[in-house]
């Protein structure tokens, strides 16, 4: 893997992105890729991919924000995934690493990663690279599932 690249995403990767969410799931890709175009750009918002011979094959993503308890910032990894076929390769181990070498020079002092409870190959993959401390978070979803209006592509966004 001598000739993977990581670097920052533009909205050039969005296409590439769409391909890697395609071999673990996608819901809606118009969705996803306006979704991916605002997240691009927000701030305090980073989107890394890995490149192997010009076609991207991972991508993780996080964003920084104050403490209110610390006085520090902190960072969450939001998403993260590695294309079914290149699993298993040490490419989601670079990306990771290279988001730990960011968040640790621009001065850090939380990094926090969540995966389903489940997910045994993720929280080894994340022990490995220092994720030891856990909390529990919860998810709330509507009653009744989905409003249909939010289905449709009529749906807005939020930001």
């Amino acid at each position: 893997m001598n000739n993977l690249i990581i670097r920052e995403a533009t909205n050039e990767d969005i296409e590439g992105i769409i391909n890697v969410l395609k071999t673990a799931y996608l819901q809606d890709e118009a969705w996803a890729r306006e979704a991916l175009q605002k997240l691009l750009a927000t701030a305090n918002y980073t989107i890394l991919v890995a490149e192997l011979d010009g076609k991207i094959v991972s991508f993780i993503d996080y964003y920084v924000l104050p403490s209110v308890w610390e006085k520090w910032n902190e960072a969450t990894i939001n998403y993260f995934f590695v294309h079914k076929d290149y699993q298993g390769k040490g490419i989601g181990s670079r990306l990771l690493k290279e988001v730990i070498k960011r968040t640790d020079e621009t001065g850090i002092m939380e990094l926090h990663i969540g995966t389903e409870k489940d997910n045994k190959r993720a929280i080894n993959l994340y022990r490995k690279h220092g994720f030891l401390k856990e909390y529990l978070l919860l998810q709330r979803e509507k009653e009744n599932g989905p409003q249909p209006s939010l289905l449709n592509s009529e749906a807005k966004f939020l930001c």
